[in-house]
């Protein structure tokens, strides 16, 4: 099924799942989407942990009480350091050799020997520079670790150049012939940029010029995305969005691979385009060796509470059932219900389905409640209600079906590394009394269970159960999971039992 959770609460997860459930009455077959969450926190911390340098930098600097400015309206000072050290103090001419510092408030760049003028604020280094920014985000200034020769820098104007660099922005590692600094945004000529800080990093992104704009969005011109030194996508003006504006959809390289024993290798891409602030259009690029091209190609406004997306293209769902829509209109609705712990959904779907035996135009509106989380005697341990209804018509048979469904979730935090779930779900359809399988479970009563244990900071390991509540609870599906961090990419690794199936996932762009 073409979706996927990224979110850091368990309670917008589950928010997020109910939602996607208003249809069909089932996230997944056995709810391991509600424990999405775990990976993003861990995904959200390493991404946001702190530079050791930059934090010895900032500490060092608040020590050494002369760099910051006696009056804080003023700006910083610049101060010069070194071994041997002359200074005219008539036309502000510096000259420093030997361990040289030039600290600027929180930035220090060091180097054996530098020219330049305390008053224009001009700085020159012939030879090699190393550069440490602690910056301030909210003032749009971006965290830089940077090594380069021939570097020049004013500190009044905020221009500057520094040539073969190597190093990090933020949470980008970057490299090129050539790097140039303004107020607002660098641009980097003939480089390259990536998540994954080896030292030959497995993928990256390369391109003739690369704008950044720290924590807004990038332009990259003539960009080429490699993986194990092959080149896999080309694109002449790449825009994507970095920092706290990026989302896991719009990451430097949206490229995911995936193995399993149904589809086969899978490499999926996706990439949308902002036609104004309130409209995109949408490519889900997908390739299966076993299915070749199977993308999704949509366009969405969306505004606020209310979104419309006109979508077209092949959607596979958690049992393995495909289904072509070509195409269809999806309108959704949610809101929260003021002063209350509700929330309303709404959403109505017009379009072709067809699934290789039967095409039909599909019509199906739905509605559903959902209540905040019920705190069962602690907030360790929550309860997610859910109650939907929807009608469905089908063309091709002139068929009307009604679905009453509910889900009820428990999840329990038992300790920072055991988290633990079971679910109920009712629904009155299943694949015994609709059109089409695609969403639908063969039976109306479920049970689900899973849990998920934190073996080591890179290891963790998930457990997740389906049984048929009315079947004395047979076990329909049980699957074992294991996630590991290798560093420049998560993998995880799927044996679903009862299938005698394997799968295999490596995300490239957590880092």
């Amino acid at each position: 099924m073409h979706k996927k959770i990224y979110l850091l609460s368990a309670l917008t997860a589950f928010a997020a799942v109910f939602n996607a459930a208003q249809t069909h009455a089932y996230a997944d077959d056995t709810d391991i989407d509600l424990l999405n969450y775990i990976q993003e926190q861990k995904d959200y911390a390493r991404q946001h942990r702190e530079n050791k340098e930059l934090k010895e930098l900032r500490a060092d600097i608040d020590n050494e009480k002369f760099i910051r400015p006696l009056d804080p309206s003023k700006p910083a000072p610049i101060i010069f350091e070194g071994n041997d050290i002359s200074y005219d103090s008539g036309t502000g001419d510096v000259f420093a050799k030997g361990n040289v510092r030039i600290t600027h408030d929180y930035s220090r760049i060091t180097t054996d020997s530098m020219s330049g003028n305390a008053k224009s604020g001009d700085t020159a280094i012939p030879d090699k520079a190393h550069m440490a920014q602690s910056g301030d985000l909210a003032a749009g200034e971006p965290n830089i670790v940077m090594d380069g020769y021939n570097t020049t820098y004013n500190y009044n104007t905020k221009l500057g150049k520094m040539e073969n660099v190597k190093g990090s922005i933020d949470t980008e590692q970057v490299s090129g012939k050539k790097m140039e600094f303004y107020p607002e945004e660098m641009i980097i000529y003939d480089g390259s940029i990536t998540r994954c800080p080896a030292k030959k990093p497995d993928y990256y992104m390369s391109a003739d010029k690369i704008e950044i704009w720290p924590d807004d969005h990038m332009i990259a011109y003539n960009a080429k995305f490699w993986i194990k030194g092959q080149v896999i996508y080309k694109k002449d003006r790449y825009i994507t969005a970095i920092g706290k504006n990026a989302s896991d959809k719009n990451s430097t390289i949206p490229v995911h691979v995936n193995y399993d024993s149904d589809d086969g290798l899978h490499i999926n891409y996706y990439y949308d385009q902002n036609l104004n602030e309130k409209i995109k259009a949408y490519i889900d690029f997908n390739y299966y060796t076993k299915h070749d091209l199977r993308n999704v190609y949509g366009l969405q406004w969306a505004d606020g509470k209310a979104s419309v997306r006109l979508e077209d293209g092949y959607y596979e769902d958690s049992n393995n059932v495909w289904i072509k829509k070509e195409p269809t209109m999806i309108f959704d609705y949610n809101t929260h219900i003021a002063n209350t712990p509700l929330s309303f959904g709404f959403s109505t779907e017009y379009g072709k389905w067809d699934d290789d035996i039967k095409s039909s135009w599909h019509r199906s509106h739905s509605v559903s409640l959902s209540h905040a989380p019920i705190n069962l005697g602690s907030p360790k341990i929550r309860l997610y209600p859910n109650i939907g209804y929807s009608w469905i018509y089908e063309s091709y048979d002139s068929s009307n079906s009604n679905n009453f469904y509910y889900n009820a979730t428990v999840m329990a935090d038992i300790s920072p590394k055991l988290v633990a779930y079971t679910a109920y779900h009712y629904s009155q359809s299943t694949t015994q009394n609709s059109l089409f399988d695609y969403g639908y479970d063969d039976y109306s009563k479920k049970v689900t269970a899973g849990f998920s244990y934190e073996l080591t900071d890179k290891d963790r390991i998930v457990i997740a159960n389906e049984f048929d509540a009315g079947d004395g609870m047979k076990v329909m599906d049980r699957d074992y999971y294991w996630y590991h961090d290798f560093h420049c990419l998560d993998m995880e690794l799927r044996y679903r039992e009862k299938r005698n199936s394997w799968h295999i996932k490596f995300n490239l762009v957590h880092w």
